[in-house]
C-alpha cells in the first residue's frame, strides 16, 4: 500500500504544472548516487563539482519555473514533454545504479490494434495542436492499461509530435512500446522507493534533479550563457540593443587583434588543361620553385595580370580567392577550376589588415561579445545570491 501511495504521489507530482519546492536540501546519499551517475559521462568529476551542479540546476529550474514556464513544459512543441524526458532519465538511473531489472507485463495489449486508434484517435491535425474538443473526446477516454488512472490524453500528450502523428495513422506496435515504457518506469519507480527507504534519498528529489538536468542545457542557452545551435536567446537579445557605441570602442582597442583580415598576398600559379600536365608541373615545383617551374615550362603565371600582387579587390576572380586561401609558401594541391581547367597555385607575402572601428562587422561581433560578458555576469552574481538566500557554501 505504501508503494500505491508513494507512485500515486510521485505521478501526481510528474503530471502537473506545480512547481518545485523553495529549496531542497540534498543529502550526502542523493549526491553520493548522482557523482555516480555523472561519473559515467565525465569519470574525472569531483564530488564537489557534483554537489556544485545540483544546487545550480535547481537554482536553473527555480529561475525558469518563474521567468520561462513554457520551456519547462516543454523544451520544443515538436518534441516529447519535459516529464517525459524526466521519466527516461529516472528509469535509466534507476536500472543502472538501482540495478533495478524488473520487466513490465506485456498483457492487455491485444485490443490496442490499428483499428482501435485510427477510430479513437481519428485524423491527426494539420498543425499538430489537439482542439479543445479532441482533448475532450481523448480524456473521455479511460485506458485500463496501468495501475495509476490515465485517459488517452493524458498518455499521448507528452509525446513527439511524430509519435503522435504515427499513432494516429494506425501504429499499434509503437502504441504498445509506449505502453511498455510506461509500465516499466510505474514497476522500477515502486520498486526504487523500496530500495531506497533507508538510504536517505527522496523520490521527489530525485525528480527535481532529473528535471534540472534535462532542462540546464537550455535554460543556461536561454540566458545567454551557454549557445545552443539555433536557439535564439532573449536575454543576450536585450543585452546586445543596450551596448553603447563607447563599449564597442573599448572592445575593439582591447581586442583588435580579433579585427584583422587578410589585405592581400603575392602568388604564383599555373593552369593546364590536362591533369597529368598539372602534376607533373607541381612535381617540377616541389623540386625547385613554382616560378623556377614556370619559366622551364613556358607556362604563363595566372597572376601576371596583377603583377602577382593580389588585393581583395580582385577576389571576384576565382583564381584570386583560391591565391588567399592558402597557406604561406605552400603548394595547393592539383584543383579544377570553374572552367575546366587544372591550377596550381602558391602565395606568399601574406599582408593582413584591420577592419575599422565602426565597420558593421566590428559592432556585429563586439555587441555579441559584450551582451555575452554581461550576461555571464549577471548570471554570476544571480546565482551567487541565491546561494546566499539559501545559507549554501560551496
Amino acid at each position: 500500500m505504501r508503494g500505491l501511495y508513494i507512485l500515486t504521489a510521485l505521478l501526481g507530482l510528474l503530471f502537473s504544472n506545480l512547481a518545485v519546492a523553495a529549496f531542497n536540501q540534498y543529502t550526502e546519499s542523493e549526491i553520493d548516487l548522482m557523482w555516480q551517475v555523472y561519473k559515467e559521462q565525465s569519470p574525472d568529476i569531483s564530488k564537489q563539482q557534483t554537489r556544485e551542479r545540483l544546487y545550480e540546476n535547481q537554482f536553473l529550474l527555480k529561475y525558469a519555473q518563474k521567468n520561462m514556464p513554457e520551456l519547462v513544459e516543454r523544451q520544443a512543441s515538436v518534441g516529447f514533454s519535459t516529464h517525459y524526458h524526466v521519466m527516461r532519465y529516472l528509469d535509466n538511473l534507476f536500472i543502472h545504479q538501482l540495478n533495478l531489472t524488473g520487466k513490465p507485463a506485456t498483457t492487455g495489449l491485444e485490443p490496442f490494434d490499428k483499428h482501435w486508434l485510427k477510430t479513437n484517435l481519428g485524423l491527426y491535425p494539420l498543425d499538430g495542436q489537439y482542439s479543445d474538443a479532441q482533448i475532450k473526446q481523448f480524456n473521455d477516454i479511460k485506458l485500463d492499461l496501468f495501475e495509476n488512472s490515465m485517459t488517452l490524453y493524458e498518455f499521448i500528450a507528452p509525446l513527439s509530435m511524430q509519435t503522435r502523428f504515427r499513432l494516429h495513422q494506425g501504429d499499434s506496435e509503437l502504441f504498445k512500446t509506449e505502453v511498455l515504457k510506461h509500465r516499466q518506469f510505474l514497476l522500477h519507480l515502486k520498486q526504487a522507493d523500496a530500495v531506497i527507504q533507508t538510504q536517505q534519498i527522496s523520490l521527489p528529489h530525485l525528480y527535481s534533479i532529473a528535471k534540472g538536468d534535462i532542462l540546464r542545457p537550455s535554460i543556461q542557452s536561454w540566458l545567454g550563457v551557454k549557445g545552443i545551435m539555433h536557439v535564439e536567446s532573449p536575454v543576450l537579445t536585450r543585452l546586445e540593443n543596450k551596448v553603447t557605441d563607447a563599449e564597442i570602442q573599448q572592445y575593439y582597442q582591447q581586442h583588435k587583434e580579433r579585427f584583422h583580415y587578410l589585405k592581400s598576398v603575392k602568388a604564383h600559379g599555373g593552369e593546364f588543361t590536362d591533369r597529368e600536365a598539372a602534376l607533373a608541373f607541381k612535381k617540377q615545383a616541389e623540386t625547385s620553385s613554382i616560378q623556377h617551374a614556370l619559366k622551364q615550362l613556358n607556362q604563363p603565371d595566372i597572376y601576371a595580370q596583377y603583377n602577382n600582387y593580389l588585393t581583395r579587390e580582385h577576389k571576384r576572380n576565382w583564381a584570386v580567392q583560391l591565391a588567399f586561401t592558402q597557406k604561406p609558401q605552400q603548394l595547393s594541391e592539383v584543383i579544377r577550376s570553374p572552367n575546366g581547367l587544372w591550377v596550381v597555385v602558391m602565395s606568399y607575402d601574406h599582408a593582413f589588415g584591420y577592419f575599422d572601428a565602426n565597420d558593421e562587422t566590428v559592432r556585429y561581433q563586439a555587441k555579441k561579445a559584450i551582451a555575452v560578458e554581461k550576461a555571464i555576469i549577471n548570471y554570476q552574481q544571480s546565482w551567487l545570491a541565491w546561494q546566499k538566500a539559501h545559507g549554501i557554501k560551496l
